[in-house]
């Protein structure tokens, strides 16, 4: 799997950069100046930064600036159908989590975050307030705790994109966890909770706790970049015995290796 992943995003790095180039050519703009200051930010552009799994992008400026420049090319009349792909791809990552929460056939939720990073009370489009939004529009309960939102606080287009989407959040919103996650039949962690060392406490067997940011939480615990037993593997309907190469590595699952062997 490390090296479908390495030769995808290799992949995805040369069509990231011709398409970018592509626009910048229609725009009287050198691409390669352009990614060559690309490349030296080496806090966030080219390094470990955005790529560990977890859950969906969102915020005032990522959907923002990710649908302006595929407007500029579509209005430049070019295909970049990688960019254009994106917000399809953070879609149908959030409606995975979604579904998983409406296959459990609990109806009680508790959500702890709701804006779109820690430490922020932006909910412009945070993946959690679509979280919220799916499930109540599905007829699950939810409730939330985000130490970092206050709805008296919230202002300008903040508090018009709230009302809009999640309009009795403030019936729905509690400041401590405790009781929220007692009653709750399923607990998503969405950014870590304040006390989080407490959390581990609360939570019951009976409940289906759903994990987006990586946290050690004990128990079978819902992550959307592992296997969960009670959702099966859906890449082996009968997994096999892992078999070990003579240097004493494992050899791929069968469906990699099926691949492997079509390739060559």
């Amino acid at each position: 799997m490390l090296k479908y992943a390495s030769n995808v995003f290799h992949a995805l790095k040369v069509a990231f950069a011709n398409e970018v180039g592509a626009i910048s050519q229609q725009l009287g703009i050198d691409g390669r100046q352009v990614m060559q200051l690309f490349c030296q930010d080496r806090e966030l552009n080219i390094s470990p930064r955005y790529l560990q799994p977890g859950f969906g992008f969102g915020g005032s400026c990522l959907p923002k600036d990710l649908r302006a420049i595929v407007h500029v090319a579509k209005e430049l009349d070019l295909a970049t159908p990688l960019l254009a792909s994106v917000i399809g791809s953070n879609d149908a990552h959030i409606q995975r989590v979604v579904d998983a929460v409406i296959d459990t056939g609990k109806r009680r939720v508790a959500l702890l975050g709701l804006s779109f990073k820690p430490g922020s009370d932006d909910l412009r489009e945070s993946p959690f307030v679509r979280l919220a939004e799916a499930l109540i529009g599905r007829g699950l309960i939810v409730g939330v705790s985000d130490p970092d939102v206050a709805i008296g606080n919230l202002v300008g287009r903040n508090r018009s994109y709230i009302q809009d989407r999640l309009p009795h959040l403030a019936e729905a919103l509690v400041h401590e966890w405790d009781d929220l996650v007692r009653g709750a039949d399923v607990v998503i962690v969405a950014k870590p909770p304040e006390g989080l060392e407490r959390l581990a406490h609360f939570l019951r067997p009976d409940q289906f706790i759903i994990d987006l940011v990586g946290l050690n939480l004990p128990g079978d615990v819902f992550r959307p970049w592992v296997t969960h037993p009670s959702f099966g593997n859906p890449r082996e309907e009968s997994p096999e015995p892992r078999q070990l190469d003579e240097g004493g590595r494992p050899h791929p699952p069968a469906r990699l290796a099926r691949i492997g062997a079509n390739e060559e």
